[in-house]
């Protein structure tokens, strides 16, 4: 079983952290015990999206300015941003070549920003806040390497789009439906994803997809952020 390692992080350092938002391809149940994602051939464990939840949690803190945050959506948030990460992964290796410098430069530029935190929580911050950077860099790597060195900037970018979102279709993207979060249009995206169905007013708050930081207040310690 492997594993996504950690890479990046942006330079707006968890931006909007209580309006957690995803993006990716299709939630899709029966996955086996103890895995959270699956793209391809590369899972991703329930263990290592709440670890990586529980460091990330620990980084947003300060720009939660006290407010409330149920894990719900930091889990998703997480295994959202494993699993793009991954396909971005795979369709680099599935083209022989690397991700493009400016992921690089986005990482340093960012972690400079976190020098203040632990290694881990900087770790959690580069790995979920920077899947979207990941993914745009292995984009224009890969429509470099399709269309050559003559293309413009715009079109590299849309011609990596295209592979990205064909990749995505070509392939098997399962995130397990607990962490209410799909793949659509090549991003993760919270959605309602359960296979049931909420019927209490708490329940209905639990499973919605705009965070709600009155409610998550109210969860214990351990189901909630800040």
């Amino acid at each position: 079983m492997t594993r996504v390692s950690p890479r990046l992080c942006t330079g707006a350092v968890l931006a909007a952290a209580s309006a957690v938002l995803l993006t990716g391809c299709g939630a899709v149940p029966d996955l086996n015990p103890g895995v959270a994602v699956s793209v391809g051939d590369d899972t991703v464990t329930t263990r290592h999206v709440a670890d990586l939840a529980a460091d990330y949690c620990k980084a947003a803190a300060p720009q939660l300015q006290g407010q409330a945050l149920s894990r719900h959506y930091l889990n998703g948030r997480v295994a959202g941003s494993l699993a793009v990460r991954s396909a971005a992964d795979q369709m680099l290796a599935d083209h022989d070549v690397e991700v493009d410098a400016s992921y690089a430069a986005a990482v340093k530029q960012a972690e400079a920003q976190l020098k203040d935190m632990t290694g881990a929580q900087r770790d959690a911050i580069v790995e979920v806040q920077g899947s979207s950077v990941y993914v745009a860099a292995a984009e224009i790597a890969v429509g470099k390497a399709v269309l050559g060195s003559s293309a413009s900037d715009d079109e590299v970018k849309a011609a990596g789009q295209k592979e990205f979102l064909a990749w995505l279709d070509d392939h098997d993207v399962r995130i397990d439906p607990r962490y209410g979060v799909a793949i659509e249009k090549g991003e993760a995206v919270l959605k309602d994803t359960s296979l049931s169905h909420a019927v209490s007013g708490t329940a209905k708050q639990a499973d919605a997809t705009t965070p709600d930081s009155t409610y998550a207040a109210t969860l214990p310690p351990t189901q909630r952020c800040g």
